[in-house]
């Protein structure tokens, strides 16, 4: 096969015929080609998502592969299609996924090897590799298709002894348990209130929560006796699940009419997340900012989105989901700070964008990023990114930027200009 070049370079070993693809994928309006038509002529399983996470197009590969057909498909969430998670039972596909904003920056994203949940509920090993949609394909009209997600099973691997006892907690983006190289499969746990005892327990780590305070978020309508007793029944219910999977001590410790989590036979993301946070910030006071971002990083690969985010209703764990939020912007914000520190002003850039794809209206990162950009000489899109910070506030809030950014804006706009013209007249 010729080497490929140019706008068609992507599709190196995806088994895609160029000519085929000019010819058959236009969109009908502008003639802009229509990048989802890749996923037809795929000969992988594949499925193409677009800006807003949503599965638009899905071949017969992948429905023989998950068991599910196109009109199954098409309009879902992809990580509600897929639910694929980590050998290490770690939560893959989340609203707020790696793979969302390395689409969102026009990155690839692969994972080597993963599983992906068929339609009957059974667990396929794969791999997962993207074809990135070329620019001129963000000018459909409607939500533009961002890329093309490739599925390649793998030959099953008969699990090996369990090498770690410890219960590994997933909560942020989608909740998720394993022990060792063993996921577990907790949504098909025919009593639910089992898994948000344990997640209130979570929530309340470090603490003994009475029994009457467990009842009252399990079952508000329930009276004293038969609280206790559906109490009884799911904590047994419980523990029989986490043994089932290997763990040979309790992970539930009860005393004095009360429960709490075994914290030396846990790991928990969150307080993984919360450590790596506060060694780097506790670094940064140091003076050791290269340090400090090594941890900084380590804690951001970690926060995969919301904690708990499918109990976004309870009431129990709304405090903690903001208070990590919060830990999650002000580590974004001390990334900022060290990078530009260190003269990185392109990552300083890219982390803003990340703390603004989740969160457009934090207007402290619309400036970073203004900062960032004049800093690199990118005045066009310093001036883009202006636009774009006064749409999304009035769109989201009704509100203009601030005058801090207002100021800001002019005076860098302004500085740029005159930076512009000296070099012309060079």
């Amino acid at each position: 096969m010729p080497q490929l070049r140019g706008k068609f370079s992507f599709l190196v070993g995806t088994g895609i015929v160029p000519g085929r693809f000019k010819a058959a994928s236009r969109c009908p309006e502008n003639g802009v080609p229509e990048f989802r038509s890749l996923v037809d002529l795929a000969s992988d399983a594949a499925l193409a998502v677009d800006s807003n996470s949503q599965v638009v197009a899905w071949n017969k590969r992948a429905g023989s592969l998950l068991g599910y057909t196109s009109e199954q498909t098409v309009g879902r969430p992809c990580y509600d299609v897929l639910q694929a998670i980590l050998p290490s039972g770690e939560p893959l596909c989340t609203p707020e996924c790696e793979g969302k904003l390395c689409f969102a920056h026009r990155s690839p994203f692969a994972v080597r090897a993963c599983s992906l949940r068929h339609k009957d509920g059974r667990w396929l090993q794969a791999s997962i590799s993207t074809l990135i949609a070329p620019a001129l394909n963000r000018d459909c009209a409607g939500p533009a298709t961002v890329a093309v997600v490739l599925l390649r099973p793998k030959k099953e691997v008969v699990a090996d002894a369990l090498t770690d006892p410890q219960l590994r907690v997933y909560t942020f983006g989608r909740f998720g348990l394993s022990v060792g190289d063993r996921s577990m499969p907790v949504d098909r746990w025919h009593r639910k209130h089992a898994l948000t005892l344990l997640k209130l327990l979570i929530t309340h780590r470090g603490e003994m929560v009475h029994r009457e305070h467990v009842i009252e978020c399990l079952w508000p309508d329930a009276n004293e006796v038969r609280g206790r007793e559906r109490l009884k029944v799911t904590t047994y219910f419980l523990r029989q699940q986490l043994h089932a999977i290997g763990l040979s001590d309790n992970v539930i410790a009860v005393g004095n009419a009360a429960f709490s989590l075994r914290r030396d036979a846990v790991w928990l993301d969150c307080e993984a997340f919360e450590t790596f946070f506060n060694e780097g910030r506790l670094l940064v006071h140091r003076g050791r900012i290269e340090d400090a971002l090594v941890y900084f990083e380590k804690a951001e690969r970690i926060y995969k989105g919301d904690y708990l985010p499918e109990e976004r209703y309870s009431d129990w764990c709304a405090e903690e989901r903001e208070r990590l939020r919060e830990l999650y912007f002000d580590m974004l914000d001390h990334m900022v700070d060290g990078y530009v520190e260190c003269g990185d002003h392109g990552r300083a850039a890219q982390v803003c964008r990340r703390a603004l794809t989740r969160e457009p209206c934090r207007e402290g990162f619309h400036r970073a990023l203004m900062l960032c950009l004049a800093r690199l000489g990118q005045r066009d899109r310093l001036i883009a990114h202006y636009d774009r910070c006064r749409r999304v506030l009035q769109a989201e809030l009704g509100v203009a930027p601030t005058p801090e950014t207002e100021r800001l804006f002019q005076e860098l706009s302004a500085a740029g200009k005159s930076a512009g013209a000296v070099q012309s007249q060079r």
